[in-house]
């Protein structure tokens, strides 16, 4: 098996390879310095946080993800700080008075030395390999080198040395000494040139540096006041400024703080939260939640992996250098010490006798590989071998004939053996048996080795993690992150579309302004384009990404808009109506429109295509839930699960792995399947609240919530992992992963957009968004309005979820809240009520709705309203100007009429000596069609219709509803229709029961005439046998039958 998957390697390479053609690349070297609005320029390595709580160590990603114990009972007083170079924590154990270190991955945990009793802070120069730290009963600043056991007192008479700060680029040490205020200092590396940089009033909690901006940062809790703040100033003293005033009560304390790039991280006592801030302006960015399971957070170091610096003439980097390219099974670091360096050999390998290479150990031949039957070496190590009808045990070294288990101990994932210890668990070649003795990991079992992407292996039981093209793999050397620009997910929170960082930045609303109701939501990766669509005012619309250039793409014979996808590849728009019980396409600029499906199409809801595959896949709600698949042109129709399915709404796929993910709203669930709906997943239960749409990228799932307004994350191959990504959510809905390798591209293939005009569809790709009630854009008047400058929203990442929000029914337009009496419900914006049933408030009748009652009209739409610009007038629905058609030409005067314009709207004077006013002079009243501004204008399938000579519009109404714009149900009409159907159904039911009658009097008639005839028969030949004389049988027309006396009556 490892010879063969090792031979087709390089095919399923160049298959993944034509899978992923034409994806744009990037090459993102260097630091990943951040960019305007605090986004940083490429999509490398996630930064993490170290920190304690209690004895014990942790690391957690930025944006909540990975949360780890890294290094249990550490101590119960620690300082932290971590190398990046040997990806090595070090730690000061204050209580025992011990530096101690371990690399990240658990391994090599170690006593550096005792620094003895009063030790607090600590530092270390990493450019130098020098370990700095404060004594506070000794008043001295002391160090060490990282390798050796002597040190030296660096500083003496101090006063009470407590935070201890390097930069080892400026050869600067920095330290804080407390009297009754306090000082903090610096010197140079030896300890020359002490100086005093600034004298503050109140306890010192917390000192970072800013080595990018040569800044000191720290954190002063205020002797006389109740509160602490953050500050700082330059390396010299100068440039003092206040950052944030905390305003914290005494119980609560800053306990940590550390600083990356332009955000700064603290923590506060019993808070159980890391809080976000920008450096420059104190604005609150993000919170990361990590109640109930940790509540203090303490000693917080923020760490970018790849981060590195520039070390000119360095001797350990040159040290480095030479060792790495000596062998390529030298350690890629090495240690130096003061006269020489050394090549450390990997794990199956010693060092050759002249130390410049390493050479391969045949444990084998040596007889110490433990194996009981057969070992074969490799380089670097060995396996073992079974003979036919033998089992490899989970020690993989012994061997066992295959036995089966009884039926009660088949709990193993793969198989199972009986032993003389009892059952064991076994895994299939190419995988191993996790911890738990029951599941396999490994490159043929379902976690796939714990690779993203691809599993390589590499020998019996061992394995190596690849990535598809575009992708990179990080340092756990599984994971696999997209190369690239940093990616942001993109949501409709229904009355506003919004964007994020992952973890929890760069928080905005980037179109709020005359939005209605919006659940459907997509992007166009190749022209940087949203598209949405309206469900209050039934249109889909197109944007740049940051909201501006507006257009209204599609308008007219729209119902409930929920699901929307573009196809970047073959330039096509798909979605969902669930009122027309149809799905449509139609161009990207909105031209050459067609329903795709429509018999047997129910209730639509989610829609997603897979271009390379050339599918498209949709869910059904309703009384026949059920996922359906078709071609790109609708046909090759089929259902691919149809059991087991409640509500299903969103739905995505995965374009790498060619898996469907979809959410259920009322099971509260998330599965997967094959694209052809084998091989059925069930993930997350009960967990996800109310979802309504989803969406992947990379290893996670990106889940809506409208039980909790959030965005919930999810690993794919360990639903355990979650966090919840919210910040004043209301409905949050379509949610979207903005990359450019989220959705597939290629770009050789990418036709220009045609511009052409079609008579078929009067929305062409170049129509700018006027005359309509939604436009932000001024074109009409020589003017592109600018992007407005937007408040960034605060967000919070829930590591946990302790709000007991799964087990209370809010009402579907509110949401649920923690409070300190539990949660609760609370409507929406936009509804009132108590949370448990909420109602939609009339902004627009209640006169609160900040419209311009002169020349804009409301509209009211489920929590909330839009205001459009009435006839005769031009805008946004916010600004709205009069249109002068008179000059334009848009009137409709005949020739014997002269315009005039007047406010909103222009008159027609006739000529010819006819009274009045009219459109062309004839004395008659003249309807006409409504110009394209009132498109929408009546509702419920009403026409629209124009009096110009009376300046007014009407509609025609279809049966079952009346008012101005057809709004209202005719109830009266109804209760006359529901009458008629009443007496037309009387009427059938008594014609029928007629006919009945009739039919049963003409069936007695014709059977009594028959009796009767057959009575009369008999009795005639009665008369006439032998011995009677036969009497002749007389014609009784017109005469009584006593009339012809001898004759019998006819009978």
């Amino acid at each position: 098996m490892f010879f063969l998957l090792t031979a087709l390697w390089p095919l399923v390479f160049d298959v993944l390879l034509l899978h992923t053609q034409g994806n744009k690349q990037w090459h993102c070297t260097g630091n990943p310095l951040p960019l305007d609005n605090e986004r940083y320029a490429c999509n490398t390595h996630v930064p993490f946080l170290i920190f304690s709580h209690g004895n014990d160590i942790f690391t957690i990603n930025s944006d909540g993800t990975n949360l780890r114990k890294v290094v249990p009972s550490a101590g119960s007083t620690l300082q932290i700080d971590f190398i990046q170079q040997e990806n090595r924590l070090y730690w000061l154990d204050q209580n025992r008075g011990f530096l101690q270190r371990m690399y990240l991955n658990g391994s090599k945990h170690e006593r550096l030395r005792a620094v003895g009793k009063g030790s607090i802070g600590f530092a270390i120069d990493w450019k130098h390999n020098v370990i700095f730290w404060a004594n506070q009963q000794k008043g001295t600043i002391e160090l060490t080198s990282r390798n050796e056991k002597r040190s030296r007192v660096l500083l003496r008479g101090l006063f009470n040395p407590k935070f201890v700060a390097i930069d080892p680029l400026e050869g600067l040490l920095f330290w804080s000494s407390n009297k009754s205020w306090t000082i903090i200092q610096k010197a140079t590396l030896d300890g020359s040139n002490v100086t005093s940089i600034i004298e503050l009033s109140g306890a010192l909690k917390g000192l970072t540096l800013d080595t990018d901006d040569k800044k000191i940062f720290w954190i002063l809790s205020k002797i006389d006041r109740e509160d602490s703040v953050i500050g700082s100033c330059s390396y010299n003293g100068d440039s003092v400024m206040i950052v944030k005033n905390l305003r914290l009560s005494t119980k609560y304390h800053v306990l940590g703080v550390s600083l990356l790039y332009n955000h700064i991280y603290y923590s506060e006592r019993k808070s159980g939260s890391i809080k976000v801030i920008n450096k420059f302006t104190g604005k609150d960015i993000v919170s990361v939640n990590l109640k109930p399971s940790i509540m203090e957070i303490r000693n917080i170091k923020v760490v970018y992996p790849v981060r590195s610096y520039s070390i000119p003439n360095s001797s350990s980097n040159q040290g480095a250098k030479s060792c790495s390219i000596s062998n390529k099974h030298c350690t890629k670091t090495c240690e130096i010490d003061a006269e020489n360096q050394k090549c450390h050999c990997m794990n199956g390998f010693v060092l050759s006798s002249n130390g410049r290479y390493c050479e391969d150990i045949n444990e084998c031949a040596l007889w110490n590989h433990g194996c009981t039957l057969g070992c074969e070496n490799i380089p670097g190590s060995y396996f073992c071998t079974c003979p036919e009808g033998y089992v490899l045990l989970p020690d993989n070294k012994t061997c066992h004939d295959k036995t089966p288990c009884l039926t009660e101990h088949i709990e193993c994932s793969h198989g199972c053996v009986q032993t003389t210890k009892g059952p064991l668990c076994t895994c299939p070649e190419g995988s191993v048996l996790s911890e738990d003795g029951k599941s396999c990991t490994g490159c043929t079992s379902p976690d796939n080795g714990g690779c993203s992407h691809i599993c390589i292996m590499s020998g019996p039981g061992t394995w190596e993690c690849d990535c598809f093209p575009g992708y990179n793999l990080q340092l756990d050397r599984k994971q696999c992150l997209a190369s690239g620009p940093r990616p942001y997910l993109m949501f409709a929170n229904v009355h506003d579309i919004r964007r994020i960082n992952f973890d929890g930045t760069n928080y905005e609303s980037v179109l709020d302004s005359q939005i209605g109701r919006v659940f459907a939501l997509d992007y166009d990766p190749v022209e940087d384009r949203m598209y949405f669509a309206h469900t209050a005012l039934k249109c889909i619309e197109s944007a740049n990404m940051d909201g501006s250039d507006r257009k209204k793409m599609i308008s007219g014979d729209l119902s409930t808009l929920e699901g929307l996808t573009v196809d970047a590849i073959n330039r096509k728009l798909y979605w969902t109506d669930r009122g027309k019980s149809c799905i449509e396409r139609s161009d990207l600029n909105g031209k050459y429109r067609k329903i795709l499906i429509q018999e047997n199409n129910i209730q639509p809801r989610g829609i997603c295509v897979h271009p390379l595959a050339k599918k498209l896949f949709w869910t059904h709600v309703g009384a026949n839930p059920r996922i359906e698949s078709s071609d790109l042109e609708g046909s090759e129709r089929e259902v691919i699960i149809s059991k087991d399915l409640i509500w299903p709404s969103g739905i995505t796929v995965d374009h790498l792995t060619d898996v469907i993910y979809w959410c259920d709203a009322k099971k509260s669930v998330i599965e997967s399947a094959n694209l052809d709906g084998s091989n059925r997943q069930s993930f997350s239960q009960n967990d996800v609240g109310h979802p309504f749409a989803i969406s992947v990228f990379e290893d996670h799932l990106w889940v809506s919530d409208w039980v909790q307004p959030s965005l919930i994350r999810i690993e794919k191959r360990n639903t355990q992992n979650w966090v919840r990504l919210r910040g004043n959510m209301q409905r949050p809905s379509s949610v979207v992963i903005v990359h450019p390798l989220a959705k597939p591209v290629i770009a050789d293939d990418i036709p220009l957009p045609r511009k052409e005009k079609d008579s078929n569809n009067q929305t062409a790709h170049s129509e700018s968004f006027f005359p309509g009630p939604l436009s932000t854009s001024n074109a009409e008047m020589g003017t592109r309005e600018a992007p407005s400058s937007r408040n960034g929203l605060l967000a919070e990442i829930m590591v946990s979820d302790d709000s007991g929000c799964i087990d209370i029914h809010c009402d579907i337009n509110a949401h649920c809240v923690s409070s300190e009496d539990g949660p609760k419900c609370q409507c929406l914006e936009g509804f009132t009520g108590n949370g448990r049933l909420c109602h939609d408030i009339d902004e627009c009748s209640l006169h609160i709705a900040a419209c311009n009652p002169h020349q804009t009209e409301c509209i009211d739409t489920e929590g909330g309203y839009i205001c459009k610009c009435k006839y005769g007038y031009i805008g946004n629905g916010l600004q709205c100007t009069d249109i002068d058609e008179c000059s334009r030409g848009t009137h409709t005067c005949g020739e014997n009429a002269v315009c005039t314009n007047t406010e909103g709207n222009y008159t027609c004077t006739c000529t010819n000596g006819f009274p009045g006013s009219a459109a062309d002079c004839t004395g008659k009243t003249i309807i006409r069609e409504c110009p394209l501004a009132y498109d929408g204008y009546c509702l419920n399938g009403g026409v629209c219709i124009h009096f110009p000579e009376l300046k007014d519009y009407g509609c025609r109404c279809v049966a079952g509803y009346v008012g101005e714009r057809c709004q209202f149900d005719d109830l009266k009409s109804w209760e006359k229709h529901v009458t008629q159907m009443k007496i037309h159904n009387v009427t059938i039911a008594v014609s029928l029961l007629l006919l009945l009658l009739i039919l049963g009097l003409g069936s007695f008639a014709t059977y009594y005439y028959r009796h009767q005839m057959t009575h009369r028969k008999n009795h005639f030949k009665q008369e006439t046998a032998p011995g009677t004389t036969e009497k002749p049988i007389c014609s009784t027309s017109g005469l009584s039958r006593s009339s012809e006396p001898g004759c019998l009556g006819k009978l």
